[in-house]
């Protein structure tokens, strides 16, 4: 009998981490679930809970006995939190560094469509500045579209919606998306450990839709009465700054409106047949949500 692989995950408790938890304790594998308070959770015969969080000194042997390393956790930039970039890229050195001791086999880092040159936000320019530390000759680091399960951005805009039954259309909602399901993401994570894929992979439907189609699509799948209320971009902007130069406690901020800036479409079904993988549309998708 094969002894079973060990999987190191950071944020192994927030959305995307948790179902990866899931998905390979079902598997059968170890998991070491990196997390900022492991005193918190209940002791697994399969799951052994490690402490990690972004900003913090990491222990050199954090990832002793695992072989394979998939990093999810990222700090977001906000009002009190001014050194987004800093921190995630800092933090991203330390664990590649304790991985080439522990001489893991592969590591996985979850990007996203929003790292790119163009990049103006700081969530797309630490993500970008991120991939550049991982090996391309061996690691990889996917870039998923609009992630769509129970949880994240994505069940956010449907309890906006259910709750105020109003979506403000930033520059006319002509901005391009691409999505992917959670599962779907959890699996193209899989194949890119089991196979020798490596460098920087696109993970989202081919279909690209607006996101003007994206809220319809909501609203008719979820039965949600929508009232669409254009706002221009370069207005929504200056509101964001000056929320954040008076430091207003609003969740809304000015790298919301850069990621929407910046949206772009990606040609993905090389990068899917590179992995061996077919995801699910975005209405499929948000009907197995469970939202």
């Amino acid at each position: 009998m094969s002894t079973p692989k060990t999987i190191a995950i950071t944020g192994a408790n927030g959305f995307l981490g948790s179902h990866l938890v899931d998905h390979f304790v079902a598997k059968g594998w170890n998991v070491i679930a990196l997390v900022r308070e492991p005193q918190r959770f209940k002791p697994h015969s399969q799951v052994e809970y490690r402490a990690f969080e972004i900003g913090r000194p990491v222990d050199e042997r954090i990832l002793d006995g695992a072989d394979y390393l998939v990093h999810t956790a990222y700090v977001k930039q906000t009002a009190q939190e001014q050194q987004a970039l800093r921190l995630n890229t800092q933090s991203a050195e330390r664990l590649l560094a304790a991985s080439r001791k522990a001489g893991l086999r592969k590591n996985v880092f979850v990007s996203s469509m929003s790292a790119h040159e163009a990049a103006e936000s700081v969530y797309g320019r630490q993500k970008l500045a991120v991939e550049y530390l991982f090996d391309t000759k061996k690691d990889i680091s996917l870039r998923p579209g609009l992630i769509i399960g129970n949880g994240g951005i994505v069940k956010q805009m449907v309890t906006f919606m259910r709750s105020k039954h109003i979506v403000p259309l930033v520059g006319g909602g002509r901005q391009p998306l691409q999505s992917i399901a959670v599962d779907d993401l959890v699996m193209c994570i899989e194949r890119a450990l089991s196979t020798s894929a490596h460098g920087v992979l696109t993970v989202a439907h081919p279909d690209v839709f607006t996101y003007k189609t994206f809220y319809q699509t909501l609203s008719r799948v979820f039965s949600i009465k929508t009232i669409f209320i254009p706002v221009p971009l370069w207005l929504l902007l200056t509101v964001a700054r000056l929320i954040r130069i008076a430091h207003l406690p609003v969740g809304f901020t000015e790298e919301n409106v850069l990621g929407l800036k910046q949206l772009r479409s990606v040609d993905t079904e090389h990068d899917l047949a590179t992995l061996g993988v077919t995801i699910m549309p975005l209405a499929e998708a948000l009907r197995h949500s469970g939202i």
